[in-house]
């Protein structure tokens, strides 16, 4: 068995003896089928869409190769690439993140072997939330005997961790990228700063699907992060950019919430248009922030994430004062 081998699952060879076997027969080990919930949106292409459980990931399998989209946690980035090998990835798996945060890449660790791609301004900042992977980790739990063989495989694995075993090894610019899937072509597209400075939308024509990462929270709050390079405004032009992808027939997969159409598209663009008025309005008004962030309007009425609401406000606020 070669290091390669060795390094699947980020390391976890080196915790037991049930990778000392091949990682498709490991994991076949644990169970005969997929270990997680997966829903077939379009031809081989496969959704797992749990906001219990971080981001929302796909799966595309075509010749027996498969590209995975964002990892989730490091327990259950485990399981979809056993999951991915289990649905028909017999000649390969790629991995690509749509943006840098632990919920999208905490499971990165699992595909440390193979090609992976995420964009450039995401790739530093992968490498530096070794703690939280390492803390993810370290709380790894399953619900079910199988996932519990596999998250004691992770408890153990993860002090050998590195940085480079999260971040991808291949940059995508600014300008975007093409990916050859077996017989599927796809596209990612950068279009700027948004919910953060590196998100990614994912356009698998063929099958006319779009994954949009975290531009779109599907019936929630959007999460603003400070230290992410958020831009509100920008993020409205990303998603102005990602409809112009979409037809009325398009299976939109959003980042975090409900699968739809172009239509959980055109409502979080209208989300970020009205908080950014009602923001303004305070400000014009000198509202201070803290006062701004308890506030809510009618656009926001049963949306949920509702704990993440003041923080939305807050970032709106900061970046329409500082012009």
């Amino acid at each position: 068995m070669t290091m390669d081998r060795r390094t699947f699952l980020g390391g976890l060879a080196s915790a037991g003896a049930l990778l000392a076997l091949r990682p498709d027969r490991a994991l076949g080990a644990l169970s005969d089928g997929t270990l997680l919930d997966w829903d077939e949106l379009a031809e081989r292409a496969f959704a797992m869409v749990d906001m219990n459980t971080g981001g929302n990931s796909l799966i595309l399998l075509s010749e027996e190769r498969a590209l995975v989209v964002d990892t989730k946690s490091p327990l259950l980035g485990a399981a979809i690439r056993g999951d991915a090998e289990a649905l028909g990835a017999r000649a390969g798996v790629t991995l690509l993140n749509t943006h840098h945060h632990g919920d999208h890449t905490g499971g990165n660790a699992a595909f440390a072997d193979v090609e992976s791609y995420a964009h450039k301004n995401a790739i530093p900042r992968i490498g530096a939330q070794m703690d939280r992977y390492r803390r993810g980790a370290q709380g790894a739990k399953g619900d079910t005997p199988a996932l519990e063989s596999l998250a004691r495989l992770v408890r153990e694995a993860a002090p050998s961790w590195k940085p480079d075993t999260f971040t991808p090894d291949h940059a995508i610019g600014d300008e975007g990228s093409t990916l050859e899937i077996g017989a599927r072509r796809v596209e990612v597209h950068h279009f700027g700063a948004g919910h953060t400075d590196n998100d990614v939308v994912v356009r698998i024509p063929s099958l006319n699907l779009v994954h949009t990462g975290d531009l779109v929270f599907s019936g929630l709050h959007s999460f603003y992060d400070p230290d992410g390079g958020y831009s509100a405004r920008g993020w409205i032009e990303s998603l102005e950019a990602t409809m112009a992808l979409c037809d009325a027939k398009t299976v939109v997969v959003p980042g975090h919430g409900v699968v739809g159409d172009r239509s959980i598209i055109q409502a979080e663009i209208r989300y970020h248009a009205k908080l950014i008025d009602a923001v303004q309005r305070e400000i014009d008004k000198g509202t201070s922030r803290a006062d701004a962030q308890q506030m809510s309007w009618d656009f926001m009425d049963g949306l949920g994430f509702e704990a993440i609401r003041p923080r939305a406000i807050s970032a709106v606020y900061d970046e329409l004062r500082a012009g």
